[in-house]
């Protein structure tokens, strides 16, 4: 395999994990504690990542993660890498103060002993400097130990140990390159990545663009059995970073280059130190007491332990500080992101991220359009449609992973853009449906409101049409959205068709009305109350309404008579007005009526004759005394 297409793979799969922290972001960043399995025997190694059988790629251990989530608060990881039989195992080890048969496992043959990646359970106190973290309520940390698998060891596909190195150096807030005796080209170029990487995340940044949801964590190149000659560690690290002069434009030279001024922005800074080699016989170190070991290797060992306190600063996603929770939750999404392709290309891995992008800022999109509450006017819907849109886009630029010439970008953004159109259509489809169900009542409500009106005993012009408009202030204030201009004609046609009946129905109601008064009169002016000039008259006006209306032979009507208006003008006046709605009162007024006729009757027949007849005694007695004093006069 050529080692350009190895670095492109290297490239693809750290961008894929670097999607996860842009794109699918970390669930829960909570301070307080998950709920999770109790971990028995924390001092211990818990495995985190294996690999499958096959050896190319990942799964999570589920024991691992409930051992990550068992830790409460800001997290540091700090992880080793390096390549396969170069100490890692035993360098963390002496770090966690530990044996070897209590800490990871070290192996003295040339297959590698640790697989996949492993996390030590109890984590070391870190107190910080400053009070950085004031939501977590104090100044402690936890720094969590992780050891990996070397790299280039036999026997693995090139893919898997991408993933290894891809997965450490993105879940680190420390990362420890271990490599042994010096800093080669090989070693450089393995961190080919950092190009995608400066270029995706970091070239903003560098020009003053704002910032990267990914903090750069600190790098510490260790350099174990330092033999140099007048040199630093530091010095043979930051020579090994500077650019080399490429007078003949080699691409090779050139790429190394890149990677180089790449490196200055992926990480805060590159601390060399370097460790002098404990013993000779490297296959006893496990065996071996403090005592037995080199003096010198045994100070820069103490030193060690507090470069690495001195550049442990909790890890920050999108800003927020990563709880023991939060990492378990990101080892796991990067897994399943590492796993998606055998050997992704750049493009398929941003494509594959930022389309999840895509998804999470449609559901946004929809919350946002969801919040009008339907039915509304169609430019309504369409202004916040534009609104939400323009939110929408703002937050799929503010979080895409790549910048704008970013293979496949242009297609996601057409893609983000037709999701939205199409939760849109919906949208206004769901609009008119609610339109077409409000707007269809409030005018059913009207047609039966008017079916009503046509059935009153004592119908009225003016009453039908306030009714109308009553109703049609109603279906104007309840009907809206695209169904109102076809709900409406239709109501205006239901208004014409009634009135119309109503018209008709209301001259022949007044007709038969007036007939049945007439019959009403003669009745009672003939035996209730003989007046035989009413009962007279109420012959005369009822022959005229029978014989009149078939007068008119050519067409015309009895209802377009001009003393026809004039009583139906009479009518309305009498019926409806402002002040009496006789509809509403007849019931009650014809039993007063009635009983008003009761007790004028009685009055007549009964009471006012008595009241008469003891007038006229009070009249009489003081005559009747008068005489008897007379006639005792004159005897």
């Amino acid at each position: 395999m050529s080692k350009a297409f190895v670095s492109a793979s290297v490239t693809s799969l750290v961008l894929l994990c670097f999607c996860c922290f842009g794109a699918v972001g970390i669930r829960s960043l909570d301070p307080q504690q998950a709920e999770h399995q109790p971990v028995a025997n924390t001092r211990r190694p818990f495995a985190l990542v294996e690999p499958v059988e096959s050896h190319t790629k990942l799964s999570v251990s589920q024991e691992g993660l409930e051992a990550l989530r068992s830790i409460a608060g800001p997290v540091v990881p700090v992880v080793v890498i390096g390549p396969y039989r170069s100490g890692k195992s035993f360098l963390l080890n002496q770090l966690l103060g530990v044996g070897c048969t209590e800490g990871f496992g070290v192996g003295h043959t040339r297959s590698t002993q640790t697989k996949g990646v492993w996390v030590w359970g109890e984590p070391q106190k870190l107190l910080l400097a400053d009070k950085t973290l004031p939501e977590f309520g104090g100044q402690e940390a936890s720094i969590v130990y992780l050891d990996t698998e070397g790299f280039e060891s036999t026997g693995k596909a090139d893919a898997y140990d991408d993933r290894i190195f891809a997965l450490s150096t993105l879940i680190s807030a420390v990362l420890v390159y271990n490599l042994p005796e010096t800093v080669r080209e090989s070693d450089i170029q393995k961190l080919s990545f950092a190009v995608e990487l400066a270029e995706g995340f970091y070239a903003d940044v560098q020009g003053g663009g704002g910032s990267s949801p990914v903090e750069p964590g600190n790098m510490l190149w260790l350099i174990q059995r330092d033999f140099l000659e007048g040199k630093t560690v530091q010095d043979m690290v930051s020579e090994a970073l500077l650019p080399v002069a490429n007078p003949f434009e080699d691409q090779d030279i050139a790429q190394v280059n890149k990677i180089r001024q790449s490196l200055r922005l992926v990480a805060r800074n590159s601390t060399a130190f370097g460790l002098h080699q404990p013993h000779m016989e490297r296959t006893k170190l496990c065996e071996l007491g403090d005592d037995q070991l080199d003096r010198q290797y045994i100070q820069q060992r103490s030193n060690l332990r507090e470069l690495v306190q001195q550049l442990a600063k909790p890890k920050r996603v999108n800003g927020k500080v990563m709880t023991g929770p939060a990492l378990a939750e990101l080892v796991s999404q990067m897994v399943t992101a590492l796993n998606a392709r055998d050997i992704p290309t750049a493009g398929s891995i941003l494509e594959h991220f930022n389309k999840e992008l895509v998804y999470r800022v449609r559901d946004s999109y929809i919350v946002q359009l969801e919040s009008l509450a339907l039915p509304v006017s169609d430019a309504a819907l369409a202004a916040h449609h534009e609104t939400a849109s323009a939110a929408a886009r703002k937050q799929f630029q503010a979080e895409k992973f790549g910048n704008d010439l970013t293979t496949g970008l242009g297609s996601l953004q057409d893609m983000l853009q037709a999701s939205l159109d199409k939760e849109f259509l919906g949208r206004q489809t769901a609009n008119t449906l609610e339109s077409n169900k409000r707007c269809e009542k409030a005018e059913t409500d009207c047609e039966d409101s008017l079916e009503k009106e046509q059935l009153v005993r004592l119908p009225s012009t003016g009453r039908f049409e306030d009714r109308f408009s009553h109703c049609q202030a109603a279906f104007d204030l309840v009907c809206i959205g695209p169904a109102h201009t076809g709900q409406s004609e239709r109501l205006q046609k239901a208004w014409k068709r009634e009135h119309t009946r109503f018209k008709h129905d209301y001259n022949d109601k007044l007709y038969n009305g007036l007939v049945l008064l007439l019959l009403v009169d003669i009745l009672m002016f003939r035996f209730v109350i003989k007046f035989s000039i009413l009962e007279s008259l109420g012959w005369i006006v009822f022959l005229f309404l029978q014989v009149y209306p078939k007068l008119y032979l050519n067409g015309g009507s009895m209802y377009e008579a001009h003393w026809w208006i004039i009583l139906v003008r009479v009518w309305e006046i009498l019926v409806y007005n402002p002040v009496l709605d006789l509809e509403k009162w007849w019931q009650i007024l014809t039993p007063v009526a009635l009983l008003a006729y009761v007790a004028w009757k009685l009055w007549v027949k009964c009471i006012r004759p008595r009241w008469r007849r003891r007038q006229d005694k009070r009249l009489m007695l003081p005559t009747k005394q008068g005489d008897s004093d007379s006639r005792d006069l004159s005897v």
